[in-house]
């Protein structure tokens, strides 16, 4: 090679990267490839290229697949006998099984001879190969290298796509990437070949079913008094779930959970495996990236049976897959069971903006700052479809609110600013004599001003001016007709509930203990609520404690930092009277 072609060849540097350097069967690797020339500190154009892949594993013993292959018999490759066949994880393995190679020689031989028209020479390469009969298991004790090559790591090709699927036969061993540029129009090789080694293969850690508590109804013990409900009517279920987008993944916030277990590839199996398992009706989802929606969760839930509505946020981030995606809430419901009605989406900044065009103007900049959070609502009326579960002259409308209010705890007044919004939209709603459920992320914890106004209807008084500084409490409507009840405050209103339930909830507020959890920061902000007047609670989905959540969440086995909430409901017999249209806008 000269030396012009040399540095051809290493003109430019190549960096290859893995999410993770310990994979996890059936979770996809996708490496990140940037090439760049040498000495430049940016990026620069490039001439015309591309990447090529290959992976390897480790071999396994042919005879003992779980333990590595450290010894090959060169006879067989030469004799081009299936890798598989050829490696031993000892000497000792090899010489045991020595009368099965003998005899494996011998045929691979015979095949060739009869394809081969090769002559004396063909003959020699082949007895070379101690492919006859009379070859000596005594030439194992020698240095025959013709027999066996010992000590060296034997690799096998298993991909050659960019990305690669770790399987069961992958787990304990090793992966091995090949990383190639290469010039698209004289075919020369750019920067040089780039090579990375994985950890071990690993498999999913157990699962840790949740199952779902039935709520035998108290009505001593409950404000309001039930009517003896037929078993005819409408039931169903709903999860919430704040799934954590992969925007807040990174950056080295959850460093107490494992790499491997934060990579969005893993992430997602591990979500909707659990999802999936849940089996519920209607599923609410927050902070599902815009990204992943299309390409991971709408063709698999999809598959699932389920039809889909997103709404997502306008802000948009960089990601770490070096595009631009938002974050937003995606409902999901059985197309067997239900059928969209209407459909309402709230942009909690747009209606935002109406208040800060009335603020005084020295106040107007500080108001768009403050107020203008793009949060949002995805709001669906859903009619159930007659089958076997209803019957034909049964109401089935409900109303599904899905929400992730603001985040940020310094700003308690756009907290209760978007819940009165909401709260106030779904009145309209109400109007037309339909149950109301809502699911979401509040970020507001039990008995703040925001929790307070959903559980309570009203407030009489809130916090001071600091909490304040817009002025905008004395406009809003901070009282409701709705007559909202947390679902999990049934556990309080249940015979029959286990302590250990009973002691993952506060009995000072009939809210969870917590919903999130990391180091920094546990307690409630999720929510399950329903109007009590026309659902009834038949079953939750039983809570974590903080033994089973360990260090914090997102961990390897809970890929959120929030835990799912789900409850069954059955559909009280409406009124007979006529329900007024529904609203065109909330």
């Amino acid at each position: 090679m000269g030396s012009q072609e040399s540095e051809e060849k290493t003109e430019c540097e190549m960096a290859v990267t893995l999410p993770s350097t310990t994979p996890v069967v059936g979770c996809l690797i996708n490496p990140a490839v940037r090439l760049k020339i040498k000495g430049t500190p940016t990026l620069q154009t490039l001439r015309p290229h591309s990447f090529s892949f290959t992976w390897y594993r480790e071999m396994g013993c042919s005879v003992h697949p779980s333990k590595l292959a450290t010894v090959l018999c060169m006879s067989c490759v030469k004799l081009e006998i299936p890798l598989s066949q050829c490696c031993h994880c000892s000497p000792m393995c090899l010489l045991d099984g020595w009368q099965i190679h003998e005899k494996r020689h011998c045929r691979a031989a015979k095949m060739i001879k009869q394809r081969t028209t090769g002559g004396q020479e063909e003959l020699i390469r082949l007895r070379s190969c101690g492919s006859w009969p009379d070859f000596s298991s005594d030439q194992l004790h020698g240095e025959n290298e013709l027999v066996v090559e010992r000590e060296r790591r034997v690799w096998v090709k298993v991909g050659s796509s960019k990305t690669y699927e770790p399987s069961m036969n992958d787990v304990g061993f090793i992966l091995r990437l090949e990383c190639l540029a290469v010039d698209h129009t004289e075919g020369i090789q750019l920067a040089p070949v780039n090579i990375i080694v994985t950890d071990p293969v690993i498999t999913f850690p157990p699962r840790c079913p949740r199952c779902m508590i039935k709520i035998r109804s108290c009505q001593k013990s409950h404000n309001i008094h039930f009517k003896p409900q037929s078993s005819d009517g409408l039931t169903f279920s709903v999860l919430s779930y704040n799934i954590l987008a992969d925007l807040y993944a990174s950056g080295g916030r959850y460093s107490y959970c494992p790499t491997w277990a934060l990579v969005w590839e893993y992430r997602r199996q591990n979500l909707l495996q659990e999802i999936i398992e849940y089996d519920a009706d209607i599923l609410c989802l927050q902070e599902v990236q815009s990204d992943h929606f299309e390409s991971f969760f709408k063709p698999e839930l999809i598959k699932h049976g389920y039809s889909v509505m997103y709404k997502k946020k306008r802000t948009e981030l960089y990601t770490s897959s070096r595009q631009y995606a938002s974050e937003g809430c995606a409902t999901f419901y059985r197309h067997n069971l239900f059928k969209e009605i209407m459909k309402y989406e709230l942009d909690f900044d747009q209606r935002a903006q109406l208040v800060v065009e009335d603020l005084k103007p020295e106040l107007k900049n500080e108001g768009c700052i403050r107020l203008m959070k793009d949060n949002v609502a995805l709001i669906v009326i859903l009619e159930a479809i007659r089958n076997s579960r209803i019957s034909d002259d049964f109401q089935s409308r409900i109303c599904v609110a899905n929400t992730h209010i603001h985040a940020n705890t310094e700003l308690p007044d756009v907290k209760l600013y978007q819940v009165a919004n909401l709260v106030c939209g779904l009145e309209k709603i109400s109007q037309s004599k339909i149950p109301i459920l809502i699911c979401g992320d509040v970020n507001s914890p039990p008995a703040s001003d925001p929790h307070m106004l959903l559980v309570t209807g009203r407030i009489d008084s809130v916090s001071g001016e600091e909490t304040d500084p817009l002025g905008i409490y004395q406009i809003l409507k901070l009282k409701h007709s709705l007559a909202l009840v947390s679902a999990y405050a049934s556990f309080f209103h249940s015979t029959g509930i286990e302590a250990k339930q009973l002691n993952r909830m506060n009995p000072d507020n009939h809210e969870p203990l917590f919903t999130h959890y990391t180091p920094r920061s546990v307690g409630t902000l999720d929510y399950i609520l329903y109007t009590a007047d026309s659902l009834t609670v038949e079953g939750l989905l039983e809570l974590l404690d903080s033994e089973s959540v360990g260090v914090g969440l997102p961990s390897p086995l809970w890929s959120s930092d929030h835990i799912a909430l789900m409850a069954s409901f059955r559909l009280k017999t409406p009124s007979s009277e006529s329900s007024p249209p529904l609203p065109q806008e909330i």
